[in-house]
């Protein structure tokens, strides 16, 4: 079985054409989510760009359209008042004249699984309650926890997205999701818990346009706005295609794209070099060159400040009775750690636990999300670091180093 992951309606983009996050914000939580394989929800509220509730309506939403039971343009504008007003997303949806149980959740990954003989329906509930807890979707969990493979997940997702929309028979996926199971139990070993990197671009070219200010939003409309006899090119092809932009431009844009993707250069350094290739018809090497010599935005990793919001040792509650901070957390965390403690919003164990998570995750040890896990189990459980992450099978222990001897690492 062998199809696409249903990519209509993605989280970011929903929150960007509903006005609630600008272009270069959006590019920013790209960055970081790709970059720490967090999902774009829990990044937004992060950053504190959104409110948890608001992310929620938001998933709500993307799922009913991904069901082909609202259209994006209902959806987007929903988004919009979710955003923008204390109403609850089904009184919006009343308003806007929509009908139908937002709770609909046809053929949803868990039944899937369940009905495919791969998880037991316990397994899904407790995944979904600790997703709920975090404020992580259920199949990172599941793909965390070792419930099931990347490659199982992928099947999985491509099983939901085929009955969907119609392109498969029922009965016929969730037997090829059990012949894909059996052929994974027998292939992958136990420990297959790593969450692939994909390596595609995760900015498209349109929003590296935008970014870059060589494309505007009505421009944007103008090009999703004509009937196409090929419903399966994509806006960047578009664009490509109109003869708007150079040969060089494209083949410079499009280079950039892959260089995010590995890391190489942020988005923002990106849409500086890719503005001087077009206003000053400079190569792309020239143009990277003479950007280096400027001070380079955050770079979209984790801090302290992060892991602490990311695993709901900190909330959004607790950073508005702390006042103000730093625009970026990362330049003044003495402070910020010392204020967190003498407000008693954190204590010291807590604190060094998320210290030594994140030296954990610095080092390769652990990615975001896993840390998160491991702070939520250490915190309700009472047991130290090392033996929550036996007990979660990521490491034996005694391969890991302890806080003293990172902090000796040079």
């Amino acid at each position: 079985m062998t199809a696409s992951i249903d990519n209509r309606a993605m989280l970011g983009e929903l929150f960007y054409k509903a006005g609630l996050i600008n272009i270069a914000q959006l590019c920013q939580v790209l960055c970081i989510a790709h970059k720490n394989s967090l999902p774009v929800g829990r990044v937004l509220t992060m950053v504190g760009l959104t409110k948890h509730k608001t992310v929620e309506a938001a998933l709500t939403l993307q799922n009913l359209v991904r069901q082909n039971v609202m259209s994006s343009d209902m959806a987007i504008e929903a988004l919009y008042y979710a955003g923008t007003s204390n109403a609850t997303l089904a009184a919006i949806l009343q308003e806007l004249g929509w009908q139908g149980n937002i709770y609909r959740d046809e053929e949803n990954l868990g039944t899937l699984l369940v009905e495919a003989g791969i998880l037991t329906q316990k397994s899904i509930e407790d995944s979904r309650g600790l997703g709920r807890h975090i404020g992580l979707p259920l199949e990172r969990v599941l793909v965390l926890q070792g419930l099931v493979s990347t490659s199982l997940l992928g099947t999985a997702l491509s099983a939901q997205s085929l009955i969907r929309s119609g392109r498969a028979d029922r009965n016929q996926a969730i037997k090829a999701l059990n012949s894909a199971n059996s052929i994974t139990v027998s292939s992958n070993s136990n420990c297959d818990i790593a969450l692939i990197t994909s390596r595609a671009p995760y900015i498209r070219l349109d929003e590296l346009l935008l970014l870059a200010g060589l494309l505007s939003d009505s421009d944007v409309k103008k090009f999703t706005s004509r009937d196409s006899s090929d419903v399966q090119r994509t806006l960047g092809e578009e664009i490509v295609e109109s003869g708007m932009f150079s040969s060089n431009l494209i083949a410079a844009a499009v280079r950039l794209q892959t260089m995010m993707a590995k890391h190489q250069v942020t988005p923002d350094r990106a849409a500086r070099a890719l503005k001087l290739v077009f206003s000053k018809n400079l190569s792309l090497t020239k143009a990277l060159k003479e950007i280096s010599r400027e001070s380079d935005p955050y770079d979209g990793n984790i801090t302290l400040y992060h892991l602490l919001r990311l695993s709901g040792l900190v909330t959004a509650y607790d950073i508005r009775r702390l006042g103000h901070l730093p625009a970026h957390p990362e330049g003044g965390m003495g402070s910020l750690e010392e204020r967190l403690i003498k407000t008693g919003i954190v204590n010291r164990s807590a604190l060094d636990a998320a210290k030594r998570c994140l030296l954990l995750t610095q080092e390769g040890f652990l990615t975001a999300e896993q840390a998160m896990i491991v702070l939520h189990h250490w915190s309700w459980s009472g047991e130290g670091l090392t033996r929550v992450l036996e007990k979660l099978q990521w490491a034996d222990g005694t391969s890991l180093p302890s806080l003293k001897a990172l902090a000796f690492t040079g």
